[in-house]
């Protein structure tokens, strides 16, 4: 008997992942196609990163003519496409800005952190912060600051003088504070922490306490940016201006790219040699990413905010209907449901029925991420196989 491919992939692949029991050949739309030719709407977009969906014109057309240039030459080197796609970041982000690309989220992080522990002890300033139910990263320096148990426990000791911060508590907030503060690091919308926004409360407070303490704020932009929300960067909605903007997941329409953007303040922390990547930036990567940054014009932005909208509506026409849906979560196309006792069946039930979701929160929340590009006949859909799924789970 032939074995499957998940079974060959547990022959070869360390045991990190819960996959689906699906074996994708390709891509189209917002569509994954199996090898039998069944479609599967996918509302995770490869956890954000296809913000243009599968194979998009716009990013083949980039990815193409790059091939024909070259692929990889090393920051020895600087290219136009690097410069282009890093002038719009900076434009959308602030005036005098600048940037650092990376490969990965994680990455971005890492550099962010960098920077604030060189900045830091400069002004006297040792502790960094971060929100209790964050995700920032897997790398040592990431999960440092991603204040959840289940991340850290295993890698005991992490980094020094990081201290967490219950999200959206103002008097946690202010009992952290100090003049030893270096950073604060937060997610304006907690992904893997189960969609939750800051208040605009916290977020003022947080600022107002920057001007009396000068300290860094970082924001992690990974999967709340590029579009997400409707606007570039989910701290728009908040009309505030961050020190540090990390970037990554859809930037790159489905190619590695990440990395973070710096104020004019900071522009000079670093010197020659003191930061760095062999892969960060590489040509391809960025054709991809001017491809997704030329698509989110004012008009496509535009767009997204009305499908945003009707997404917004029927989730919220869930939770007046179903008792078990205790909360609806979000901004824009990054979207919950909180659901107490759990999503997995509903998932696995989606899956069978060609519908992609996947979850936050510990399994509490059924996370919605679709391609940028969805449509709202895609949506309607995708809600008349929910509906069918919640009617057969939540009607027993």
């Amino acid at each position: 008997m032939k074995e499957s491919i998940a079974e060959r992939a547990n022959e070869v692949f360390l045991p990190v992942y819960k996959r689906y029991p699906v074996d994708v050949e390709s891509g189209e739309g917002c569509y994954l196609i199996d090898r039998s030719g069944r479609r599967y709407l996918d509302l995770a977009s490869g956890l954000g990163v296809n913000a243009l969906g599968y194979n998009h014109p716009l990013l083949i057309s980039a990815i193409e003519n790059q091939l024909h240039k070259n692929l990889h030459l090393s920051n020895y080197f600087v290219q136009d496409i690097q410069i282009d796609l890093m002038r719009k970041l900076t434009r959308s982000f602030a005036e005098g800005s600048r940037g650092f690309f990376s490969n990965s989220g994680t990455e971005a992080i890492e550099g962010a952190l960098k920077l604030v522990k060189k900045w830091g002890p400069e002004h006297g300033k040792h502790k960094i912060l971060a929100m209790k139910g964050s995700f920032h990263g897997r790398t040592t320096g990431a999960i440092s600051i991603t204040m959840q148990e289940k991340y850290q426990k295993p890698f005991q000791p992490l980094l020094p003088e990081t201290l967490e911060i219950e999200f959206n508590s103002i008097a946690s907030l202010k009992s952290r504070i100090s003049d030893d503060t270096a950073a604060v690091v937060l997610e304006f919308i907690q992904g893997e922490g189960g969609v939750v926004p800051v208040s605009r409360e916290f977020v003022d407070t947080l600022f107002e306490l920057k001007k009396n303490h000068n300290f860094i704020i970082v924001a992690d932009e990974i999967q709340s940016g590029i579009g997400r929300t409707g606007k570039m960067f989910s701290f728009q909605h908040y009309n505030v201006l961050p020190d540090v903007v990390c970037f990554a997941k859809a930037v790159g329409g489905s190619l590695p790219l990440g990395g973070f953007l710096v104020t004019e303040e900071f522009a000079n922390v670093f010197g020659a040699g003191e930061h760095g990547t062999t892969f960060g930036g590489n040509p391809l990567t960025c054709a991809a990413g001017l491809a997704v940054m030329d698509y989110l014009n004012e008009e496509n932005l535009r767009y997204i905010q009305q499908t945003s909208l009707f997404l917004e509506e029927k989730l919220k026409e869930y939770k007046k209907k179903y008792n078990e849906i205790t909360e609806t979560r979000g901004i824009g196309l990054m979207q919950g449901l909180l659901i107490p006792g759990g999503v997995s069946e509903i998932i696995q039930k989606g899956v069978e029925q060609g519908l992609i979701l996947n979850s936050a929160g510990n399994g509490t929340v059924l996370r919605f991420l679709p391609p940028l590009i969805i449509t709202l006949e895609e949506l309607e859909k995708a809600f008349s196989i929910l509906d069918t799924i919640f009617n057969e789970l939540f009607n027993k």
